[in-house]
């Protein structure tokens, strides 16, 4: 079983999930490279991987339990490619169509 902890801000503790993926114990994950560079550092709620697609609630912690994920975004994240390439806003034809939609709303709208 694999934990994973995402930071809550409302709560100020970890929230843990858990999967039924089997962990080996000497098996560690592979680090994870930031893709922005700040001054500060690294965005938490950005530079993280996402959590994998079945993760499941199981309470919350003070303390890190696993590995540290962010919440998958539900707008087309699929969880585990750290949110590159598969959200809406990465998908050019979908945002056309939405442009689309949203100026023939206008238009229709302005023409009444």
């Amino acid at each position: 079983m694999a934990l994973y902890s995402v930071w809550d801000w409302d709560r100020n503790a970890y929230a843990v999930y858990r999967t039924s993926t089997p962990v080996s114990v000497g098996d560690d994950p592979l680090p994870h490279v930031a893709r922005g560079n700040s001054p500060i550092g690294a965005d938490p709620d950005s530079d993280v991987k996402a959590l994998p697609s079945g993760a499941r609630f199981s309470g919350y912690s003070h303390l890190v339990r696993g590995e540290v994920r962010r919440k998958s975004s539900g707008l087309g994240d699929n969880g585990d490619d750290g949110g590159r390439g598969s959200g809406v806003t990465n998908n050019g034809w979908l945002m056309f169509a939405l442009g689309a939609i949203a100026s023939w709303a206008w238009w229709r709208r302005k023409s009444k």
